[in-house]
């Protein structure tokens, strides 16, 4: 979360998101195993209030990217590093629904209930995580990034899916 102390940094923050010069990167954790190492998702978002979910691709909706990258193929399921160049509501969620990889606790887009997902033990949260946040300091201009920690309960879930008992590598 960025919150800006002035008027001045509110405009300057808000046309760097506008213009997409903020980078934000999370981690997701996804059923199945993603084939491919790194790629892009294309697919336009859009709402329908009679569907539910109300978000999902739509051919009316509005254009839409999500850059991936493998992080860890774990039994069953895959680590990923995702990358949302445009800001649609809930784009991570439906995006990797759409390529047929949902993300861990997400009952919504899934399909699959919690504890129908085959690990040992029960996950307790969407197994997405905001883990980096970079943009230019809207005073200095120093080019800042922040770094959030794995919560314990998405390592937790990782670690039910690993093959290994080896130590995180995220």
């Amino acid at each position: 979360m960025v919150i800006a102390k002035t008027p001045r940094s509110l405009t300057i923050l808000s046309r760097h998101f506008r213009k997409r010069l903020i980078e934000k990167r999370y981690v997701a954790l996804v059923h199945g195993e993603v084939e491919t190492d790194a790629g892009s998702i294309r697919a336009p978002i859009g709402r329908d209030p009679d569907e539910r979910p109300q978000w999902r691709v739509r051919q009316d909706g509005k254009q839409a990217e999500t850059r991936f990258k493998v992080l860890e193929r774990l039994l069953r399921a895959t680590l990923l590093e995702l990358e949302p160049v445009t800001g649609r509501t809930n784009q991570l969620r439906i995006h990797c629904a759409h390529i047929g990889h949902s993300i861990v606790g997400d009952e919504v887009h899934c399909g699959l209930r919690i504890e129908d997902c085959g690990m040992e033990q029960s996950v307790t949260r969407l197994c997405l995580h905001a883990a980096k946040l970079s943009f230019h300091h809207p005073s200095s201009g120093e080019w800042i990034e922040i770094d959030s920690v794995t919560p314990n309960e998405f390592r937790a879930a990782v670690e039910s899916f690993r093959k290994n008992a080896s130590p995180a590598q995220f």
